[in-house]
């Protein structure tokens, strides 16, 4: 009865524990259409040589059949950005599996080695890298005012046409679960 009553204590405590991803309603910018983006990118170990735009992230989903497309906007000095990209290392088989593109975001850094050194412990070859060299795409996506810093991590959650779907702000228990759930 005592190990009965210790159990059902435990399952209470981890319950209360368990904290989901925060869901973050979307800023009025990313309302209907996602604003056009360019980024200085990578795809595995292919350059571009140029710029990741809108069009070419919407034709890579086209190409690889994928049903959702993640932004995950990180920083290097971000230790919750860098926990959320081992998550979703540990899970890459599943979110290829369940037909998902995932887009790292590099933002405020302009260390382009640096950034791509560190990345490279959490990439995945299916994975694109962008780097914001152009430092505008967190204030035209309405995550952060001219001027100020954007809180990390963020996650962004689109169709393959690129319509947002959902916000993350910090990663809860469910992540990356959630990258693929019915939202």
């Amino acid at each position: 009865m005592r190990r009965l009553t210790l159990i059902f204590i435990l399952l209470a405590v981890f319950a209360v524990l368990a904290k989901p991803s925060e869901r973050l309603s979307l800023p009025k910018e990313l309302g209907g259409d996602l604003p056009w983006i360019a980024l200085d990118a990578k795809d595995g170990e292919k350059s571009y040589g140029g710029v990741l735009s809108s069009d070419k992230i919407k034709n890579i989903a086209k190409q690889r059949s994928r049903k959702r497309i993640v932004f995950s906007f990180f920083a290097t000095w971000c230790t919750p950005c860098k926990e959320g990209l081992v998550r979703m290392s540990r899970n890459a088989a599943e979110l290829e599996k369940r037909g998902i593109l995932v887009v790292l975001i590099n933002v405020g850094e302009n260390d382009y080695i640096k950034i791509d050194e560190w990345a490279k412990a959490y990439f995945k070859e299916q994975w694109l890298l962008g780097f914001d060299s152009f430092q505008n795409v967190p204030e035209d996506f309405g995550l952060s005012k001219r001027g100020s810093e954007m809180s990390l991590p963020k996650t962004l959650i689109l169709s393959p046409d690129l319509k947002p779907l959902l916000l993350l702000g910090e990663e809860g228990d469910d992540f990356p679960q959630i990258l693929w759930s019915d939202l």
